[in-house]
């Protein structure tokens, strides 16, 4: 996954210009808030955008934050209008620059390392509307140069990322402590990108992109090695079915050791189908939603203390007409993960029962799980 393209990125601009742009008072001179959030992204590596998004509103802290968005019901349309007032203000800057003393970075770094919205003050040139559209984080509203930047409040920042900053120890280990200690890994993903895990000597600047796969993957990666040392695997088939903002998630756990897949069929009218009128299709084994599915799987199979497989199935319907982000993907399957809906003797069972579900969409079960390994495999044991 990465940008959405030009075509389709200038169309949800448009919609989003017209539905809320005649709202937003863009100045040069901007008092309001982050939520926190930070936003990295390439320009000529190691050239990078530095970005903090802010909003000229007070406590922004819903406007970026996917936890609250699920726990609230946040609508797409309250999202994107949320979305459409903040601004990517941004410096052009090379991905060495946590290892050189900077105020502007200091004064950021501690903005963004906040766990509430904090107040801050900037002077930003050249705003302009943000076409940039991605798979991975969404969208904001503009994008300008930042030019000042000062903090108008106290950040509150956990005891804990003090700690691993100061201490010199390897990323994987300070991302590792700082889940088990509870923090999100979307609060972790910020960390990694802004700078401030790993050994001092090493730490750099990492596109937001890249941050969120590699936090993900590492959890991945630590969890499996709990997982490994598990006895049980589970009996019986299950299948898990949870509808969330327009993507209709089916998981097919059966006995195994741990195996994944993802398969999506993106359907015409779509945030990403919006130029054709068939179903798009493919096994996704490397995108950033292929990572957030796996992670919530791995979280499930260590609350549960067993083994198992999983083929997740993402629909991707007309109703999530607006790309929100990856995070989309990774709570619509932690509560896909809490939603059993059948248990069943045989995977033959469970996949037809997934295939009349899929009837509404006009889906062949057969066509989908042709573009599983798993199921491929598993199939010829029966």
């Amino acid at each position: 996954m990465g940008v959405i393209d030009p075509v389709t990125a200038k169309k949800l601009a448009e919609r989003i210009k017209k539905l809320y742009g005649k709202s937003i008072v863009l100045k040069e001179d901007l008092f309001g808030s982050t939520p926190p959030s930070a936003l990295l992204t390439e320009i000529n590596y190691p050239k990078i955008s530095l970005g903090v998004l802010i909003a000229e509103d007070k406590d922004t802290e819903i406007y970026d934050n996917p936890l609250l968005w699920t726990e609230k019901e946040i609508s797409i349309e309250s999202i994107s209008a949320m979305r459409a007032r903040l601004i990517n203000a941004r410096r052009i800057v090379d991905v060495f620059l946590p290892r050189r003393n900077d105020i502007l970075y200091e004064k950021i770094l501690e903005s963004v390392l906040a766990i509430k919205s904090v107040d801050v003050e900037a002077k930003i040139k050249k705003i302009t509307l943000s076409n940039n559209f991605s798979k991975l984080f969404g969208f904001y509203g503009f994008k300008g140069m930042l030019k000042d930047f000062q903090l108008a409040g106290n950040p509150k920042i956990p005891f804990i990322v003090d700690k691993i900053m100061e201490d010199d120890v390897k990323a994987e280990e300070g991302i590792w402590s700082l889940y088990l200690y509870g923090l999100s890994d979307y609060y972790i993903s910020r960390m990694f990108s802004i700078g401030v895990l790993g050994m001092k000597i090493n730490r750099k600047l990492v596109p937001s992109k890249w941050s969120i796969t590699a936090v993900q993957s590492t959890l991945i990666k630590y969890i499996y090695n709990l997982i490994k040392k598990f006895s049980k695997t589970i009996e019986k088939v299950i299948v898990f079915n949870y509808k969330f903002y327009g993507n209709d998630f089916y998981a097919i756990l059966f006995p195994g050791d741990g195996k994944f897949e993802l398969i999506e069929a993106i359907l015409p009218g779509s945030a990403y189908n919006l130029h054709y009128n068939f179903v798009i299709m493919g096994r996704d084994d490397e995108s950033g939603g292929y990572y957030a599915a796996k992670l919530s799987f791995y979280e499930l199979l260590n609350e549960l203390g067993k083994k198992a497989n999983c083929v997740v199935f993402r629909i991707i319907t007309k109703e999530y007409y607006m790309p929100l982000g990856v995070w989309v993907v990774r709570e619509g399957t932690k509560r896909l993960f809490m939603n059993p809906s059948e248990k069943f003797n045989s995977l033959p069972e469970a996949i037809s029962y997934v295939g009349r579900k899929l009837e509404k969409y006009n889906l062949s079960i057969y066509k989908l799980k042709s573009y599983s390994n798993i199921l491929k495999q598993r199939l010829l044991s029966f």
